[in-house]
């Protein structure tokens, strides 16, 4: 049995930890809990960057992008900058609940509390938002 264990499990599990450490390394950890987009009602985006406006959506086309945006804000390890954000995006499920996210290009607000995103992905997440909901408030 111990023969077993070390030449074929020990290696199996070794393997696990650290490519899960390599992959969270380099890409960074991902939001938990997001909303799937079968559960989404409809959605609520502001960007206070642009408008005051509150823009709210409810094609499922849009309710799926906006979920998979969500996908662009893996972040890393650390204390994040505290600066106020300016994309917010409100979910409204379809038992009744909310769920908020906000970011701006260095930090994520999500569950309460504010994380530093990996890279250069909160910049690609509010300029991809702002294009896809915002296009025409952008100037040419």
């Amino acid at each position: 049995m111990k023969k077993i264990i070390k030449q074929y499990i020990l290696p199996v599990v070794l393997s696990m930890v650290f490519v899960s450490i390599g992959f969270f390394w380099l890409h960074g950890v991902p939001l938990i809990g997001q909303p799937k987009k079968e559960d989404v009602s409809y959605i609520e985006i502001a960007d206070t960057n642009l408008t005051d406006d509150i823009r709210a959506f409810t094609e499922y086309e849009d309710i799926e992008k906006a979920v998979n945006m969500l996908n662009f804000l893996n972040y890393q390890l650390g204390t994040p900058e505290q600066e106020a954000p300016f994309i917010t995006i409100t979910y409204h499920l379809k038992n009744g609940e909310k769920v908020d996210i906000s970011a701006n290009k260095d930090t994520v607000y999500w569950g309460g509390k504010g994380y530093t995103i990996k890279d250069d992905n909160g910049t690609i997440f509010v300029n991809i938002i702002e294009g896809m909901f915002f296009s025409d408030l952008l100037v040419d």
